[in-house]
């Protein structure tokens, strides 16, 4: 079993056992159970299948790795944490999965240059704990930073709710050490802030999703501690007012360091599901916003913009974290949500993002959308047991839409009906010129829909790059699009 497009020239026994040589017995995993663990990601859509799992220990055994199955034609899928949403790190025909899990040594924090040296398999928490403990800040925060490493964090270019005031991860990366197809070792990692010779390689990396080479080290920005942060959660009746939130904060020029959003639904689900959960409001609300922000001086900029939201009507509640554990409780009830709908039944994410002015014209289509297709749907399953939730980083123009299902249902029939509604959501999503991946990436579920986003000849642009840098098609294949 392996890719229609390559023939393996060994066999599976005589590949096991040259890994083993060269990585040691213990670091090259065949049981069911591994295979399972480490063949697949969050996405649980497609069975996992990997020929093995390599755990190498420094970037030239990745070398020696990428070298043998460049020359033997076997596929490599490269792993991370796997908390992937869209089957990037998913071996369902017979790949090599490599884990950079054991190269997870911080090499060097630079408290002058602001920079942190890493190995690709360090988590993102990690990194936020090496930067806290010498008093500095590292700005990428995921809901699964204590999971994911920062390999796939750079693989799929991830956004996080920090990305309206530092970025995503690509803003992060001054340098990267890449491995290629055929064993090659890229060394594109150094510290430089201005570095102006030449084509700047490593940004093809990221968000490559491991199809052009192997992150194996990265030199990243630092910050300082932002000071002072301050957190509000607001109820707001209509969608279109919260775009308008967003312009305020901005003419008050508050320094905004998160602005999340999420629906009555989504609120609802976190409640019944998250023990411990609570709401601060005592009405229900169709929408909440969560807005961050810091505070440097003595000024009470929260309390007055807040007031200044209230006058203009745009909200109708707000409570602002009166202390370290309200504040870590309001933000559990953003960042909880996508555990929580899985505690809640089958799911099936769309992760899209719009040019923030076209925010809420779209979302207008959409309801319109929803309730043209609610209407015409016959009664039973199809149509009764379907919940579409929202949420997401409004501040970057990035919306989560979740379809959700009792557990009950069947599965297959979940996923059908999931995908009819997808599918209009994303020709609706064409008129407005928004991306079906914000920071998700594409992977495996999402590469027969990248004609919504991508034009024809960007898509033959970004082949003839696949294989420019992989000739042989070895990198992660059927990820992204097909060669």
């Amino acid at each position: 079993m392996t890719h229609a497009h390559l023939t393996p020239k060994v066999s599976t026994v005589e590949a096991i056992k040259y890994l083993r040589a060269l990585v040691g017995e213990s670091f090259v995993l065949t049981g069911a159970l591994d295979l399972k663990t480490w063949g697949t990601d969050w996405t649980k859509v497609y069975e996992p299948k990997p020929l093995c799992i390599v755990l190498p220990q420094n970037t030239a055994e990745v070398s020696k790795i990428m070298a043998y199955c460049h020359e033997n034609e076997l596929a490599v899928t490269p792993s991370g944490g796997r908390t992937g949403l869209c089957a990037g790190a998913v071996a369902s025909e017979g790949e090599v999965v490599m884990s950079l899990s054991r190269m997870c040594k911080i090499l060097d924090v630079d408290s002058t240059g602001l920079t942190i040296t890493t190995e690709a398999g360090v988590t993102t928490q990690a990194l936020q704990e090496a930067a806290k403990y010498i008093g500095l800040f590292f700005p990428l925060d995921l809901a699964s930073k204590g999971s994911c490493h920062i390999g796939g964090n750079i693989a799929t270019n991830a956004g996080g709710v920090k990305l309206i005031k530092y970025g995503g991860t690509r803003e992060q990366v001054l340098g990267l050490e890449v491995v290629l197809a055929n064993g090659d070792i890229l060394d594109m990692n150094v510290g430089l802030r201005k570095n102006n010779s030449g084509y700047d390689l490593k940004h093809l990396f990221i968000g490559s999703e491991g199809t052009l080479g192997i992150v194996t080290k990265a030199v990243l920005r630092l910050m300082p501690k932002p000071r002072n942060l301050q957190l509000a959660i607001m109820a707001v009746d209509v969608f279109e007012k919260i775009p308008k939130i967003l312009t305020e904060c901005s003419l008050a020029a508050v320094s905004v360091t998160a602005f999340e959003f999420f629906t009555q639904v989504a609120h609802k689900i976190v409640l019944a599901r998250l023990p411990g959960a609570r709401t601060p409001f005592a009405a229900s609300s169709p929408f909440y916003v969560l807005l961050e922000i810091e505070q440097p001086g003595s000024e009470p900029e929260m309390e007055t913009l807040l007031e200044k939201l209230f006058d203009q009507g745009l909200i109708s509640d707000a409570t602002i974290a009166a202390n370290s554990t309200q504040f870590k409780e309001f933000w559990g009830l953003r960042e909880n949500i996508t555990e929580s709908l899985a505690a809640h039944g089958q799911v099936r994410k769309n992760d899209i993002s719009l040019a923030i002015d076209q925010l809420d014209p779209f979302v207008k289509e959409l309801e319109k959308l929803l309730t043209k297709m609610s209407s015409s749907a016959t009664n039973g399953p199809a149509s009764d047991a379907m919940e579409l939730v929202l949420f997401g980083h409004i501040g970057d123009g990035n919306l989560h839409i979740n379809y959700v299902s009792p557990k009950e249902r069947n599965p297959k029939e979940f996923q059908v009906a999931a995908r009819t509604i997808e599918e209009q959501i994303f020709k609706l999503l064409t008129k407005f010129k928004g991306s079906i991946s914000a920071e998700h990436g594409i992977g495996l579920t999402k590469k027969k829909d990248l004609h919504f986003t991508r034009t024809a000849q960007e898509v033959s642009w970004m082949r003839q790059t696949k294989r420019l840098w992989d000739p042989k098609g070895i990198l992660n294949p059927g990820k992204i699009f097909d060669v």
